[in-house]
């Protein structure tokens, strides 16, 4: 046999295995082109007939009456095995709900929307279901929604809601929820404790205040309640009611910042600025980034006598007030009651800079400039506020600055004016 003999063959086979190599990739490809068989959903059986689906419908319905629940559940799924039956893929949701199985039967409940999306049981059970946990909340309130524009008098179904919107801090609707009296004649201590806080939260003090004394009347010492009727009489001013309930609450939950700053605002506001430092001192510790406990506690310092730690805490907190007028010139008046004028001359220059321009700021940086060495500029400011109030203290000021000024006849001129003043205003009495 030739060497021409002997290579033939094996081209042969050679061409063979080539062929086969690409005809299965090619099939491969092929395959791989073609959409997934969906899982879980094997090829639909034979459709019934009317009579036969409503007899296996009948029939897996008194099973689950029976308390059969699994075997009810067998002959549901057999069923939409054959047909898309809402119906049975309701009496599906509600064998798996009843079997405990609530997130399986959650799944199942929306198959019966896919089929009827306005059918009201699924809608309600998926509500109920989604409100047992935080992370389905707002699915659940779409839920009930949507139920409710179905069943418009279900109040229970509104109840249920009206407690879903309070758990998520949407007060107002929670509110709308809560008025109807269906649902209040439903409604139990927690939900009239949830009502209570919701209309404290828009704004309703008044009935607020109402429901929750009468709620502390029949169940003292709830702190959320006592906490918010403190708050209602404090944004009324009314501390004499606000503080003790606030030493209370600071009694029972020292670590609370909040309650201290509350508690220290109520004391300073009765003026006891030395109860009032304990609480403020705390609250500003805790919230160092909180520019209200940092001047609460800085304010109260001074007004007990302690200028020095009031100082420091005003240098403390003023980069977090850097835009306040208010807190520059308060800290300049500090400033002055500690002849610190220069520093003093700063803060009310940094008040003016910021829009604050009134009588008693002009007087003040013009007492710190005269005070700094400085009495040509505090002239101007001094004309400026008597020309807006022309009392007599004001214009006394004024003539001994343009005594220092080596301004005498203006000194002597105003002061002739400001006796002449005096003398009419007498005359008028008369």
């Amino acid at each position: 046999m030739t060497a021409r003999q002997l290579i033939a063959p094996f081209l042969a086979v050679f061409a063979v295995n080539v062929c086969a190599t690409f005809g299965y990739g090619f099939y491969l490809v092929f395959r791989s082109a073609q959409p997934p068989a969906r899982a879980g959903r094997p090829p639909r059986l034979p459709a019934l007939t009317t009579a036969e689906l409503r007899a296996r419908l009948q029939e897996a319905e008194q099973s689950l009456k029976a308390g059969k629940v699994e075997q009810a559940i067998l002959a549901y799924r057999r069923i939409l095995a054959h047909v898309p039956s809402a119906e049975a893929q309701l009496g599906l949701a509600e064998a798996e709900l009843r079997a405990g199985r609530e997130p399986l039967a959650a799944r199942e409940f929306e198959r019966v929307l896919e089929l009827d999306e306005r059918n009201p049981t699924a809608l309600r059970q998926l509500g109920r279901i989604g409100a047992r946990e935080p992370r389905t909340w707002i699915d659940a309130e779409e839920r009930y929604r949507a139920y409710l524009a179905l069943r418009p008098d279900d109040a229970e179904a509104r109840l249920a809601l009206a407690r879903l919107l309070a758990w998520q801090g949407k007060a107002a609707a929670a509110v709308e929820m809560f008025s109807d009296r269906r649902v209040q004649a439903r409604m139990g201590l927690e939900d009239r404790r949830s009502y209570a806080l919701a209309l404290a939260a828009t704004g309703r003090a008044r009935e607020a205040e109402v429901l929750i004394r009468q709620l502390l009347a029949a169940h003292p010492g709830d702190h959320d309640l006592e906490a918010q009727l403190a708050g209602i009489y404090a944004s009324r001013g009314d501390w004499k009611d606000a503080v003790p309930l606030y030493r209370s609450l600071v009694q029972r939950r020292p670590q609370d910042p909040r309650l201290q700053l509350a508690y220290g605002h109520g004391l300073a506001a009765l003026g006891e600025a030395s109860a009032a430092v304990g609480p403020l001192g705390a609250a500003a510790r805790a919230m160092p980034a909180n520019a209200d406990a940092g001047l609460a506690y800085a304010r109260a310092l001074r007004a007990a006598g302690d200028a020095d730690s009031a100082a420091r805490e005003f240098e403390r907190v003023m980069p977090l007030q850097a835009d306040s007028a208010a807190a520059h010139r308060e800290f300049g008046d500090l400033l002055m009651e500690r002849r610190d004028y220069r520093e003093a001359e700063k803060r009310y220059r940094a008040a003016l800079d910021r829009g604050l321009r009134d009588v008693r700021l002009l007087v003040s940086l013009a007492g710190a400039l005269d005070a700094n060495g400085k009495p040509q500029e505090a002239v101007p400011l001094m004309e400026e506020a008597y020309a807006r109030r022309p009392t007599p203290r004001l214009g006394f000021e004024l003539a001994k600055l343009y005594q220092r000024v080596g301004r005498a006849r203006d000194a002597a001129r105003l002061l002739q004016r400001i006796e002449r003043d005096s003398a009419q205003g007498d005359r008028g009495k008369e």
